[in-house]
């Protein structure tokens, strides 16, 4: 990545839009930045670090609310925009940060853009011009990340230094940023979950198997049986299975025994649930036969009220047939009694029109006499109109000089609250600046403080190690007594069975020896005692077993006997510790007293280091209030004394409008009073006046529409009379041919139609219930002809006990069985948590010997991460000792440490420096600040390559260097330059910060920051 161009605007120091065109320098890629403490020179790099990745340079300035401008207009906003090249393409990337406008609530102006410059024309990278993706794509483009480019690119000031001088702690934070070794911390991570689950699936499959066989316990019946004896003795799950075997062989048998009892009862049961239900059957066909012999004679006596329902059916069916004709006189009569009804209203109508007409006549003629009182009216509302501009312009004018009151009251009020604040404010930051100092006399204590807390941090640590590892030999001397008897046991057992088999053995051989033949021992043919006898039989496997116990003995008290030294020897290394801290082990309660008291005494300091900084962040905030108020309060006394003059205008100008005003009209109010007054008797006068001549009107029309609709209804009520008088004699004739006398025989004989079918059904109903019911007796009679009832009382009492017997059986056989199912399931259940139990052992065994390997739990504390890290530095510190030989005329080579580092910490990113003059390593803290600069320089340049060789797209063709060379000698300054001119010459630009004069005049060019007297600052290129 190299720079073109840089344009900042509102940005730090830079209060307008400032342009750094890097073209400028030429061909002179070495170049020195320059200018006064405080100029803006650091600024630079925050805006190429802002522009690129969104924040400044360095770990203290990357709070992009620091980088807007103090002198920045309001309406100009902070932004940055760099154009740069890599890789043979040119980019422009703008970051422009919102900001809240004065007089807005919420902030605005964000923008970002990241475009490819290409034959003169601007072409988008991304897709969406959001923050996101822009930060995405310039990453992919640079091919290094925040802390890469911070750590090689752009050197802050002093930060470089932190990989050479650092503890490991840091060195391995900051190497995890750079190589991204953060996913090996990772794995250590996810192994520890994994080590924690499986431990936690280990502990549920045995708390699994103990609820398993606590619940066997209460899932059989006790009896006297294998099982309960190792049940109540704890003994192992395979002699519980065992137990669980031979319990299921006894169900077994009793499920055999239990069925055939079962099989036995509900044979008995059945053959006497048979019988009764024969009987049953029989009882209940007799109490049918008679209840329908009873129902036949009911029926039969209803024969003649079903014989009238007969004939009302069918004087129904007569009278439907004419009822149509009796329906249209009853319509017709009704129709002639509503037609003499609308007859009288008819009338009345007439009449009422009659009457509304003589009174609209009146009316009309006393309106028509009140034509001037309306001609009057109308000139009084014109005359009253002609006033209302006039008030309205008075009344305008007086609220006008009322808002201008509250203004000037309002100004003035104001001008008093902010003059009050303001004081307020002062003393206020009077007493922040009294507890500022008194804060930062007590943080003077705090770096002391800690320092006593990490030694007796040190010294707790060690007293705690030292009691555990006492608890440790303490169990392990017990080990090894209990091992030693075990042991001695075991040999005189053997020693004993040893002797026992040898005098078996001479006793068989004096069995097996013949008088006058040769001994197979000794070859003497004379045996003068022979014991042939052998009382104890000893088998040498037992024997072979006994010396096998006996060696597994020896060597478990050897092992005791080992661990018990190890550990004394361990324990004798932290007494030596304790005895180097000055800690005596009697006065361990101490130190931890003074511990605790430290740690609260830290907290206290911490807590008020912490305060302290909120106290000044308030303070920087007060004073810029106190700055802000008082421009409010100047800007709020002119606005009251502008208010006030205008004020005093506008009250003449009403003064004038009210000398126009009529005497007897003072408000508005009054006029537009007496306005609505008069448009409402004129429009009452008009409004009488056209009712009057619509109400004529309307009278003589509904006068003529009343006689015409009388006439029309005594005409319709004459042609209904008529058609009543043909319709009844008709209806006459009809009645009498269907047989009914009278009207009122005929009106009884009517029924609906439904009414009709329910007597229809009903004798259908009848009739064909008695002819079933006659022939069912007569059939039943025939087939119960000679049978009687059976009292089952008693075999009912038997069969209930008989049940009684076979429900018993079959409980007794489920039982039995479910004992059995109980006792497999179990069964399964446990050789299943045992595989479980051994599978899950193994797995867990596995993950913890992982995780403590990558953890680094082994005599180097080294984790795996730490291990990959060693690997980088290795290659880093390598390829720094290529420019550090010449740096230091050969004296100096930096090495990677081997040393342990203390207190438990993890080792392997020490650096040390082999002296070449003394022959010996020594830690990197010992170099001068000149050699530090020289050693960091060459890490720096040393990390760049080895990022370079890992990732092939990245290209370093940039730095730019912080200070730092005003520690270095003449000599020693004059090989940096050396230096950085090697590295200019392979096409890297090289911009450095510094104030040497020796640098400025050996640089072929500078980038001039001038402080102007406004406060604000200016940049310019000069090229020698």
């Amino acid at each position: 990545m190299k720079p073109l161009k840089l344009t900042m605007r509102a940005f730090g120091p830079y209060k307008n839009e400032e342009v750094i065109d890097f073209t400028e320098l030429q061909n002179n890629r070495l170049f020195v930045i320059s200018g006064s403490t405080g100029a803006g020179k650091t600024t630079i790099f925050d805006g190429i670090c802002f522009a690129l990745f969104g924040f400044g340079s360095g770990q203290d300035r990357k709070d992009t609310k620091m980088m807007r401008s103090d002198f920045a207009e309001d309406h100009v906003h902070t932004a940055v925009e760099l154009i740069f090249e890599i890789h043979g393409k040119v980019y422009r990337v703008l970051r422009q940060l919102p900001h809240v406008k004065e007089g807005r609530k919420s902030a605005t102006g964000e923008k970002y853009e990241l475009f490819e410059i290409r034959d003169g024309q601007e072409l988008p990278v991304v897709e969406r011009q959001r923050i996101t993706d822009i930060n995405q794509k310039l990453e992919d483009i640079i091919g290094l990340s925040y802390d890469q480019f911070n750590q090689i690119v752009m050197l802050p000031q002093g930060e470089f230094r932190k990989l050479l001088t650092s503890q490991s702690d840091n060195k391995e934070e900051i190497l995890r940023k750079i190589f991204k070794t953060n996913r090996y911390g990772e794995l250590t991570q996810r192994l520890e979950e994994k080590k924690r689950q499986a431990e936690q699936k280990l502990n549920e499959a045995r708390l699994l198997k103990n609820s398993y066989i606590a619940q066997i316990e209460g899932a059989l019946p006790k009896r006297e049986s294998l099982l309960f004896t190792v049940l109540n003795q704890n003994s192992n799950i395979y002699q519980i299975q065992d137990a669980l075997d031979e319990e299921v062989q006894y169900y077994q048998q009793k499920i055999k025994e239990d069925q055939k009892s079962y099989d036995e009862a509900a044979g008995k049961y059945k053959e006497k649930y048979e019988f009764i239900v024969a009987k049953r059957n029989l009882n209940e066909r007799i109490d049918a036969y008679e209840k329908k012999v009873q129902k036949l004679h009911e029926i039969e006596q209803q024969k003649p009220y079903f014989e009238q329902i007969n004939n009302e059916y069918q004087a129904a069916i007569r009278a439907s047939r004419i009822k149509p004709l009796n329906e249209q006189c009853l319509t017709l009569h009704e129709q002639k009694q509503q037609q003499q009804q609308r007859l009288q209203v008819a009338l009345q109508q007439v009449e009422n029109a009659k009457q509304q007409l003589t009174v609209a006549k009146e009316v009309f003629q006393n309106e028509l006499l009140k034509q001037n009182e309306r001609d009057a009216s109308l000139q009084q509302v014109l005359e009253l109109q002609k006033l209302l501009p006039l008030f309205e312009q008075v009344e305008k004018q007086t609220f006008i000089v009322q808002a201008l009151q509250n203004e000037v009251n309002q100004a003035l009020t104001s001008f008093k609250q902010i003059e009050q604040q303001l004081q307020q404010q002062k003393e206020k930051m009077t007493k922040l600046n009294k507890q500022i100092e008194q804060l930062e006399i007590r943080n003077e204590q705090l770096n002391h403080a800690i320092e006593q807390q990490i030694h007796l941090r040190e010294v707790v640590n060690t007293f705690t190690t030292y009691n555990e590892l006492t608890k440790k030999v303490n169990l392990l001397k017990e080990q090894y007594i209990n091992a030693s008897q075990e042991y001695d046991a075991a040999k005189t057992a053997y020693d004993l069975e040893e002797i026992k088999w040898l005098n078996n053995q001479a006793a068989i051989l004096a069995a097996s020896l013949v008088p006058g033949s040769p001994c197979p021992v000794c070859g003497s043919t004379e045996h003068i005692t022979l014991d042939r006898q052998h009382v104890d039989v000893i088998d040498e496997k037992a024997l072979k077993a006994m010396k096998t116990n006996l060696s597994a003995a020896e060597q478990n008290k050897y092992t005791a006997e080992a661990n018990v030294n190890a550990s004394i020897a361990h324990l004798n290394q932290y007494q030596n510790e304790l005895e180097r801290l000055n800690a005596p082990i009697d006065e361990q309660q101490q130190f931890i007293d003074k511990f605790n008291e430290i740690n609260e005494y830290v907290k206290q300091l911490q807590v008020e280091s912490e305060q302290l900084a909120q106290y000044k962040k308030q303070l920087k905030q007060l004073q810029a209030m106190i700055e802000q108020q008082d421009l409010q309060r100047k800007q709020v006394e002119d606005i009251y004394r502008q208010k006030q003059q205008q004020l005093i205008k506008e009250n003449t100008i009403l003064d004038q409008s009210k000398s126009l005003i009529p005497s007897h009209f003072q408000q508005l109010s009054q006029v537009k009073q007496a306005l609505v007054e008069a448009e409402q008797n004129k429009n009452n006068l008009q409004q009488r006046w056209e009712s009057a001549q619509k109400q004529l009107q309307q009278a003589e029309k509904n006068q003529a529409t009343n006689e015409e609709a009388l006439k029309h209804t005594e005409q319709q009520l004459k042609l209904l009379e008529e058609n009543l008088e043909k319709a009844k004699e008709e209806f006459k004739q009809s009645m009498a041919a269907a047989g009914f006398a009278n009207y009122k025989q005929f009106e009884a004989s009517i029924r609906s139609e439904s009414e009709q079918q329910l007597l229809q059904q009903q004798y259908v109903q009848y009739t064909n219930e008695l002819h079933a019911l006659t022939i069912q007796v007569e059939e039943e009679g025939k087939l119960l002809k000679g049978e009687e009832r059976v009292d089952l009382k008693l075999q009912e009492q038997q069969l209930a006990e008989l049940e009684a017997a076979r429900e018993k059986a079959h409980e007794t056989l489920n039982f039995s069985k479910e004992c059995e199912r109980n006792c497999i399931d179990f069964s399964e259940k446990l050789d299943r948590i045992v595989d479980e139990i051994y599978q899950l052992e193994e797995v867990s065994n596995q993950i913890v010997d992982l995780y403590n390997l990558l953890r680094g739990q082994n005599s180097k504390k080294i984790s795996f991460e730490r291990y990959v890290q060693m690997g980088y530095l290795e290659q880093i510190t390598e390829a720094a000792n290529i420019r550090l030989r010449n740096l230091s005329n050969g004296q100096y080579y930096l090495q990677c440490s081997d040393r342990q580092e203390s207190h438990g910490r993890q080792s392997g990113l020490s650096l040390d420096v082999y002296d070449t003059y003394t022959g010996q390593s020594r830690d990197v803290k010992s170099l001068s600040g000149g050699e530090k600069f020289n050693a960091s320089l060459c890490l720096a340049l040393g990390m760049a390559d080895v990022i370079q060789s890992f990732q092939g797209n990245v290209k370093i063709d940039t730095m730019f260097i912080d200070e730092g060379f005003g520690s270095l000698d003449e000599e020693s300054l004059m090989k940096a330059i050396d230096t950085l001119i090697d590295l200019q010459k392979s096409g890297r630009m090289i911009g450095v910060i510094s104030h040497v004069s020796e640098l400025k005049a050996a640089m072929p060019a500078i980038l001039q920051v001038e402080k102007l007297k406004e406060g604000y600052s200016k940049t310019s290129i000069i090229v020698k």
